[in-house]
């Protein structure tokens, strides 16, 4: 990986083992540095994503392109209407495509931090496991996805305060950023469901068998008559399965639903908010099994099973108290973190920039912070 990904790495690696180690309140203003470095080393990226010339060529075609002609540009370049029309609002001010990648690094990174600082008992833990892999995938190469996913997650106050209407309106703006986010909706009132061991044990147990046996085929099948687009978009990610399943993210998946088995009532005795969070990510890993085709298990599970990211650090100073326990899952956790980072260099960096970052200052950069025609 590049130096600038290493370093964000290390500084996280570090702050979480003495947060955690020492058992303070996370550094407001370190907290924000860190979230800072990562706003611009994503904002700045230049050709990182092999996507990027498709989004760059969909930036100059909603420039180009008067606002009551919009639907054309979202319909030739398969892209949210929210985001093809935050396009053409940040070229119409005269800003270029370099600004329009920083903004919204920023806007997802402080809707995302926010979050966390809140949320998590340990944020730099919690930031730590966002940023390996999700972020480099959210902030530099699904970046619709990201910024859908950061709407999302402020829907967490309103989840957990049952305030439908809010929580249906964050739903909404996220829906018109990427569908894939659609599924999301019953997470309002997944988070009550009494999850005990038993039925987490059925359910995990009920997706991956159907998955063997192929029943998730036909819900595959009748995913494509989808309304509102969601069928186009089930269609275009049916091929992105093997880029993020896999055996190995098939028994960590396995592996976590035992941990929370484990320490389940434990936790929960401790922190009442515990299986709101515990809910979600159960949730997308149910969905991550049972629906073994499409966007179902490429994309969708990621808006429920990034909420791992809360609920480890959670389980740990939940069960601080007794040492053991506590530095088992967190030298577990933090060392699957490290692994998972190596992992993702060897699949990834090759394939695109992450091992030679590039930046929109270089010379080499075929566009800039101001719009020319």
């Amino acid at each position: 990986m590049s130096f600038i990904y290493n370093l964000i790495a290390i500084l996280l690696i570090g702050s979480t083992i003495y947060q955690v180690v020492n058992d303070t309140p996370t550094n407001k203003n370190w907290f924000k540095t860190i979230i800072v470095m990562m706003m611009f080393t994503a904002g700045l990226a230049y050709a990182i994503s092999p996507d990027w010339l498709a989004y760059w060529n969909a930036f100059e075609g909603a420039a180009q392109t008067d606002f009551s002609d919009m639907e054309y540009i979202i319909i030739m370049f398969d892209m949210e209407p929210g985001y093809i029309y935050l396009n053409k609002i940040v070229s119409t001010v005269g800003l270029g495509y370099a600004s329009f990648t920083l903004l919204i690094a920023i806007i997802a990174l402080t809707l995302k931090g926010k979050m966390f600082y809140k949320y998590s008992p340990y944020a730099f833990m919690t930031l730590m496991m966002y940023f390996i892999p999700t972020y480099l995938f959210e902030e530099h190469v699904h970046v619709r996805q990201g910024l859908a996913n950061a709407i999302m997650l402020c829907s967490i106050p309103y989840i957990i305060e049952r305030k439908l209407f809010k929580f249906l309106l964050v739903f909404a703006l996220a829906f018109m950023f990427h569908k894939a986010v659609v599924l999301f909706i019953f997470a309002y009132w997944i988070v009550k469901i009494k999850f005990n061991n038993t039925l987490i044990i059925v359910l995990v147990s009920v997706a991956i068998i159907s998955n063997l046996v192929g029943l998730n085929m036909i819900i595959d099948s009748i995913a494509q008559f989808l309304p509102f687009g969601v069928a186009e978009t089930y269609n275009d990610y049916a091929s992105e399965l093997s880029s993020e399943g896999g055996v190995l993210g098939d028994i960590v998946k396995i592996i976590t639903v035992a941990i929370i088995l484990i320490f389940n009532k434990q936790v929960s005795e401790k922190d009442e908010l515990f299986s709101y969070f515990r809910n979600i990510y159960i949730f997308g890993v149910i969905t991550y099994f049972f629906f073994g085709g499409g966007i179902f298990a490429a994309r969708l599970p990621g808006f429920f099973t990034v909420y791992i990211i809360f609920v480890i650090p959670r389980m740990v100073y939940a069960l601080r108290e007794n040492t053991s326990v506590k530095n088992f899952l967190f030298i577990g956790f933090t060392v699957y973190s490290i692994l998972l980072y190596g992992n993702f260099y060897r699949n990834w960096g090759d394939r695109s920039g992450f091992g030679n970052y590039n930046s929109v200052l270089s010379e080499n950069a075929r566009y800039g912070f101001l719009y020319e025609e």
